[in-house]
């Protein structure tokens, strides 16, 4: 069994690897969108953040990695093994309803049987899923609660993908002022929005990673990694 000491310069240099990604993400993103936008008339559609292409299969990616290790952590994991499932579950779904566009597709039905503008759909969608987000919050700081580490990234990422969910219900005061897509107070708003939502998963995935790995080392609960 590796010493505390070196479990727990191991687990930062994963945490910094997975910080650094993320932001190495955030950027490169962002700036294939802008250049998109405003050197290619977004002929692009890879590029485009409004309109999922790389975006969509990284951020639904990074959220089925939390899932898929979820799943492999229940496995070792006794003790918190029915949450681990059920984060695996509500995880993976939102992985999938990422990808196939569930939560529009459903927010303009009530838009429509409502007969509301298309606007409200990013108002509709978060309400509509509340319960859901604020179930898998609770099940991931669950996680991360014995351990220190851990406990910081997937706060960070969880405070990073409700910032995201926040900037897109107050987006429709752009869309009811009139800004266009290319304008550049909604470039900035949906490269922000996008972004902090694949560093969000990128994080928790980061700190989901380091749990599993000190659990299979049999960690304890003193071990240094679990203080600052």
């Amino acid at each position: 069994m590796p010493r505390s000491s070196d479990a727990a310069s191991r687990y930062r240099r994963l945490a910094i690897t997975g910080v650094l990604v993320a932001l190495a993400a955030f950027l490169i993103q962002s700036v294939l969108y802008v250049t998109d936008v405003y050197a290619f008339d977004r002929s692009i559609v890879l590029f485009d953040l409004e309109e999922g292409g790389l975006v969509t299969w990284a951020t639904s990616s990074a959220a089925f990695a939390v899932a898929f290790l979820a799943l492999f952590l229940s496995a070792v994991d006794t003790q918190h093994r029915t949450a681990l499932i059920l984060l695996a579950c509500t995880v993976g779904f939102i992985s999938f309803d990422d990808a196939a566009f569930v939560h529009e597709r459903v927010a303009l039905r009530i838009a429509a049987e409502l007969r509301l503008d298309v606007t409200y759909v990013q108002v509709i969608w978060p309400v509509l899923y509340l319960p859901l987000l604020v179930a898998v919050a609770v099940l991931l700081l669950q996680l991360a609660d014995d351990t220190w580490l851990v406990h910081r990234l997937v706060v960070a990422g969880l405070l990073a993908l409700a910032t995201a969910v926040a900037l897109e219900v107050v987006s429709v005061a752009l869309d009811r002022a009139g800004f266009d897509a290319d304008s550049w107070p909604r470039v900035l708003e949906i490269t922000a929005e996008e972004g902090l939502e694949l560093v969000g998963w990128i994080l928790v995935a980061t700190g989901a990673a380091i749990r599993m790995l000190a659990v299979v080392e049999g960690r304890d609960e003193t071990a240094e990694v679990t203080s600052p």
